[in-house]
C-alpha cells in the first residue's frame, strides 16, 4: 500500500492491524477479525492477502515473532516463556519452533546478540559492523497524558527516503487543514509498527500522525488511534536525514539496558518539535514507553 492508494478497503485493513497489535496476547481468529473489518471470513482473507501480500495468519505470526525478538533484546532478564506468552504463544515449545524457523537460531542465542544479528539465507549467523555514533542533546523522563492522533499509514521500504516522508506529512497536513484541525498546539509524530530490523522492507509499516483535540470523523486511509497515557523516556537528538536509526539505536542499545527501566507495550514514537533546522540537521525526540 502506498500513500497514493485510494482503495476503499484500506480503512478496514488498518483497523484490523491496529486491533491485532493491541491484542497480540489473545487468541485471534479469522471470524473475530473479519467482523472488525465488516467482511465475510472468506472475502476478508482474500482481500487481506491481495492488499498486503501476505496471509492474515502470516501477518499475526510475523508480528508476534518480531515483537518477541525486540523484547528478547530490550529486556534480557525477562524469562523467555513470559515473553512467548505475552505475544500469544501457548507454550515455550511452540514459540521455540516458530522462532527458530523464522530466525534460524533459538531465542536464547538471539538474546546474546547486541541487536546486529540479521536473518540470512545461509546457515548460522553473522554480526555486521555499523556506524552508530551519535550523542543525545538530552534524555529525560516525561509523564504524558493520552492524546488522540489522526494518521496516514504507509507500507513498504522507507529508510532514507526523505521525499516519501515529506509526501506523507503533506498529505496528512492538507487533510487536516481542510477540516481546520491544525492549531499552534498540534503535535506531529511517526509510529513505526515493526519490531527490530528483521522485517522485510516491502512489509515495513509506519504511520505519520498529528494530534487532535476533538473528535474527528475519519475515512479511507486516514485513521485514528491513541497515544497512550504513561511514562516515557525521551531522547532529544539533532540528526541528519540518515541518522534517525542511530538515535533509535542509542536509546534502545545504549540507554535503556543501563537505565533501570523496562520497556512497556505501548507504541514507541518519533516526535518532531517545531524548531528550525541547524546546518541541515533537525530536532527529533525518540519516545520509549517505560515502567
Amino acid at each position: 500500500m502506498s500513500i497514493k492508494d485510494e482503495n476503499p478497503y484500506v480503512e478496514q485493513i488498518n483497523k484490523v492491524q491496529d486491533y491485532i497489535e493491541n491484542h497480540l496476547e489473545e487468541p485471534l481468529t479469522i471470524e473475530q477479525l473479519s467482523q472488525i473489518a465488516n467482511f465475510s471470513e472468506y472475502h476478508f482473507q482474500r482481500i487481506y492477502g491481495f492488499m498486503t501480500g501476505e496471509s492474515l495468519y502470516g501477518f499475526i505470526k510475523r508480528i508476534r515473532l518480531e515483537k518477541a525478538a525486540y523484547m528478547l533484546l530490550s529486556d534480557k532478564k525477562r524469562p523467555i516463556i513470559d515473553i512467548a506468552m505475552s505475544v500469544g504463544f501457548c507454550s515455550q515449545s511452540s514459540f521455540a519452533k516458530a522462532f527458530k524457523s523464522q530466525y534460524g537460531v533459538s531465542g536464547s542465542s538471539y538474546r546474546k546478540t547486541d541487536g546486529t544479528f540479521k536473518k540470512t539465507d545461509f546457515v548460522g549467523q553473522y554480526l555486521k559492523e555499523r556506524d552508530i555514533t551519535i550523542e543525545p542533546l538530552n534524555i529525560e523522563i516525561r509523564k504524558e497524558k493520552a492524546i488522540k492522533l489522526i494518521y496516514t499509514r504507509y507500507m513498504g521500504p522507507y529508510k532514507g527516503d526523505s521525499e516519501l516522508f515529506s509526501d506523507l506529512f503533506n498529505k496528512l497536513y492538507q487533510w487536516a487543514d481542510q477540516r481546520k484541525l491544525i492549531s499552534t498546539s498540534s503535535r506531529w509524530f511517526v509510529i513505526y509498527h515493526d519490531f527490530g530490523n528483521e522485517t522485510n522492507e516491502d512489509q515495513l509499516r509506519l504511520s505519520v500522525c498529528m494530534s487532535v483535540d476533538r473528535n474527528v470523523a475519519v475515512n479511507g486511509d486516514i485513521g485514528i488511534l491513541n497515544f497512550h497515557e504513561g511514562q516515557y523516556a525521551v531522547g532529544s537528538f539533532m540528526v541528519e536525514p540518515n541518522e534517525y536509526g542511530k538515535a533509535w539505536y542509542y536509546m534502545y542499545g545504549k540507554w535503556l539496558p543501563t537505565s533501570g527501566y523496562k520497556p512497556d507495550d505501548r507504541f514507541s514514537l518519533e516526535h518532531y518539535p517545531i524548531v528550525e533546522e541547524r546546518e541541515g540537521k533537525r530536532l527529533v525526540e525518540i519516545y520509549i514507553p517505560i515502567v
